[in-house]
This record gives C-alpha cells, sequence and structure tokens, in this order.
C-alpha cells in the first residue's frame, strides 16, 4: 500500500527504502539526540506540573462539593478548547520564549488529568469512609490509605494520559514556535521538502516515547497493581 501510495504520488510520499535510509542517518547525527533531549525535557516538566496540579485539584473536588461546583464549569471550559488555542493564546501572551509553551501545555492537560481523577475518587467504595470514621483515621491516614489505595488505577491512568498528550503537544509547539527540539526538526524538514527525514524523525520519537510507556508506566502499573 505505502509503496502504491508512493508510485501515485509521483515520488511525493517516499518510499520505504528512502525513510529506512533517512532512519539510519539520523540515528547517527548528534543533533538528532540534542533536540530529543531538548524535547524530553519539556515534556518531562509539562507532564510533571499538570499531573500534580490535576492530581490534587481532582482530589480536592471529589472530596469537596463546594469547590466542585467552582471549578467543574472551568474544567469542562477547558477539555472543550482545542489544545493549539492554549498555545496561539499564550504565544500572543507571553511571547515566543520557550516558558510560554511550556504554561499553555501544563493549562491545555490539567482539565484531563482533573477529569480522570474526579470519577476516580467518586467510585470510591463509600462504606470504607465510614469505617475510616469509625476508626477516627486522621485526614492524612485517610487520604493516604483509603482514598489513595483505591484510586490507584486513577491517579496511574491520569499520568499515562498526561504524559501521551504531554508529548504530542510539546512537538506541536516546538513546530509552531521554538527553533529547536524534535519538533521543530520536523518542522524544517518540511520546510525544506525532505518528507524521508520528517517521517524518519517522527518515527525515532514516537518509538522512544512508546518505549518509555512500556519500560515505566506498564512496570510501574504491573507493580501498583500487584495486590489485585
Amino acid at each position: 500500500f505505502w509503496q502504491l501510495a508512493t508510485f501515485i504520488s509521483d515520488g511525493w510520499v517516499p518510499s520505504l527504502p528512502r525513510i529506512l535510509e533517512a532512519f539510519l542517518d539520523d540515528l547517527h547525527d548528534p543533533v538528532v539526540y540534542e533536540s530529543i533531549w531538548i524535547t524530553f525535557r519539556r515534556i518531562l516538566i509539562t507532564f510533571t506540573a499538570s499531573t500534580l496540579v490535576g492530581v490534587f485539584l481532582g482530589v480536592g473536588m471529589a472530596l469537596s462539593k463546594h469547590l466542585e461546583a467552582l471549578v467543574r464549569p472551568v474544567v469542562v471550559i477547558g477539555l472543550a478548547i482545542p489544545d493549539p488555542v492554549y498555545v496561539i493564546i499564550a504565544i500572543l501572551v507571553l511571547g515566543t520564549e520557550e516558558s510560554s509553551g511550556l504554561v499553555a501545555m501544563t493549562i491545555a492537560l490539567i482539565p484531563f488529568v482533573v477529569n480522570i481523577v474526579v470519577a476516580g475518587v467518586h467510585a470510591r467504595d463509600l462504606g470504607l469512609d465510614e469505617m475510616s470514621g469509625v476508626y477516627r483515621f486522621g485526614a492524612r491516614r485517610y487520604l493516604v490509605e483509603v482514598v489513595g489505595r483505591q484510586i490507584t488505577p486513577a491517579l496511574l491512568a491520569a499520568a499515562r494520559t498526561s504524559f501521551a498528550f504531554s508529548w504530542k503537544l510539546v512537538v506541536l509547539v516546538e513546530a509552531l514556535s521554538q527553533p529547536e527540539g524534535i519538533g521543530a526538526q520536523i518542522y524544517y524538514a518540511f520546510r525544506l521538502l525532505r518528507p524521508a527525514e520528517m517521517i524518519a524523525l517522527a518515527l525515532i520519537f514516537v518509538l522512544l516515547m512508546r518505549a518509555i510507556d512500556v519500560l515505566v508506566f506498564e512496570r510501574l502499573e504491573r507493580r501498583a497493581l500487584a495486590w489485585r
């Protein structure tokens, strides 16, 4: 099918041998690894900030009706706004500095994390809440041993969702506004009409992100849920 697309497009769609050649060339290019590190650092910052804020806000909303009534409309609106809109507004307001993109991506991801965490907390066993009241659990012990253990699957799902959206948004922001990073390299290849290099760079990064998901998140999930 791919070779057919190459033939029909009269060479605009690169052939698989050309993509493989570009892939191997990129693997030996130090600039590619430098770009990957820059992008990964941005992903780590965005992922950490959005996950921490989203988890704390989500737990607070689920345990407080007043806070949920106040914040829920904002979360719904945040989920409805397309992600590129956050980026464009941040660039217009804060400029094209790296920090503006990080702020925009963090704000864009928080509603997704909040939504998952709130649903997880609401699904907890209320009977265990009554038990913790009978045994007079303190607030810290209640949150850790009663709520925390029950919402572990939701926390893991929120973290994986945040990570998945983080790297997609970071690459998009780099293509739109940053001179460095894997997204900027992909856009540069696009501007020079090098589709094979563009696809090869994207493939390298996708494989790296998939490896992180398998080696980190899947292992963490198996360990955290080993008791089930």
